[in-house]
């Protein structure tokens, strides 16, 4: 998996010198688990890396890359132990104008890899099951010069949580 992600991050960085169209965000993000998955996991924190490409002044692709941790919690009796997702989502994103101060909103679909993790009720202990599971995340917010403020709801079956990234640009894109 690591050189799979190694090798579309070499070829988008070879894209980049080909043309100005390319760019790059990367930043930390802050998560807010909901539903269920609140109920046995607090907030969490990560770091995101998103390759993309502009089709045009105002669509862009690409390919977030992230990795959140979320704290455990206590719930129904049971301790939940932290947990982990490596998320890896194509994206689509409109740019509702080319100002420096542009709002946008857009959407990614794809895999969520969850780390199993502990539960303790009483004096017994289970240990989770790592899975992965298919995902979107529909996603709005605004571009201030190269700096993103963001939020996304990620719909994950049982797993849903908002994120809100703080992003910078970095490489081209206006």
């Amino acid at each position: 998996m690591k050189k799979v992600l190694l090798s579309i991050c070499t070829v988008l960085l070879f894209t980049y010198t080909a043309s100005a169209q390319f760019h790059i965000e990367l930043g930390p993000n802050f998560n807010m688990p909901q539903g269920d998955f609140g109920d046995a996991y607090d907030l969490g924190i990560g770091f995101y890396i998103e390759p993309k490409y502009a089709m045009s002044d105002n669509i862009d692709i690409g390919l977030v890359i992230g990795s959140n941790g979320f704290a455990g919690a206590d719930f129904g009796g049971a301790s939940y132990g932290a947990t982990s997702a490596l998320v890896i989502l194509p994206t689509a994103t409109y740019r509702f104008s080319t100002n420096s101060v542009t709002p946008y909103a857009g959407l990614g679909l794809g895999l969520y890899s969850f780390k199993g993790a502990e539960v303790t009720s009483g004096t017994v202990t289970l240990e989770g099951e790592s899975e992965s599971k298919f995902g979107f995340a529909p996603r709005a917010g605004v571009y201030i010069g190269r700096l993103n403020l963001g939020a996304a709801y990620n719909i994950v079956s049982d797993a849903n949580y908002i994120q809100f990234n703080l992003g910078v640009r970095i490489l081209s894109r206006d």
